[in-house]
């Protein structure tokens, strides 16, 4: 019983490590934003709204709606626009999806994202899609558009808010309490994976490719 306490501890201090709570990222950057309050209450601060690429290289695209799950584990479907055409996670079906939530605050999100680029690459020929969810913005953090120009990606980024966060929540039976979160949705639109925090190029590819063959 004892060596079992010890194995789920370790257990829990892995998630811990290699994922970012969102209160308590907040607690720990309080102060911060605490400092930088006054100098951003003498600026108006608006979200230009996000509907091209932000350069010939990187997609980045503003969440126009989302639609709830329609069944227990069924991803939700989630809209947005693409050179004026609009298209969903639902179009994907037939395809492996691999969705990742992130935030620009989070160290292990940014630390996996090369794999995650590199995976998107290698599988360009396959039936395999990608797409990134930036979530849980903080007041004062780096907005998703600036942070990719200094950390451009090869799969499509959606600038995602709380309604996205709550419907794969409520797909997936659970709150999604921390990031990166990365589902893996498979051909028929089911969630079959969830994976909290971060991981290796060669631990998401072993995933993956049990719901490619």
């Amino acid at each position: 019983m004892k060596s079992l306490k010890i194995i789920l501890s370790l257990a829990l201090l892995t998630i811990f490590l290699s994922s970012c709570n969102k209160e308590s990222v907040d607690k720990q950057s309080s102060d911060k934003m605490n400092e930088k309050k006054e100098a951003l209450n003498t600026e108006k601060i608006t979200n230009k709204e996000i509907t091209n690429k932000v350069s010939d290289d990187i997609k980045l695209f503003k969440v126009d709606k989302v639609e709830k799950s329609s069944g227990k584990k069924v991803a939700p479907d989630i809209f947005w626009t693409d050179n004026g055409k609009q298209t969903s996670m639902g179009s994907l079906k037939g395809n492996v999806v691999l969705v990742n939530l992130w935030a620009t605050w989070c160290g292990p999100c940014i630390k996996e994202m090369p794999d995650l680029s590199k995976i998107s690459e290698e599988l360009s020929d396959k039936n395999f899609k990608m797409i990134g969810l930036n979530v849980f913005q903080q007041e004062g953090s780096k907005k998703v558009e600036d942070f990719l120009k200094t950390n451009p990606v090869s799969y499509t980024i959606l600038d995602a808010n709380k309604e996205v966060v709550d419907a794969f929540s409520e797909a997936d039976g659970k709150n999604i309490e921390a990031v990166p979160t990365t589902f893996i949705v498979d051909k028929n639109g089911k969630i079959a994976e969830t994976i909290i925090g971060g991981r290796s190029k060669e631990a998401f590819l072993k995933i993956i490719n049990k719901y490619l063959n």
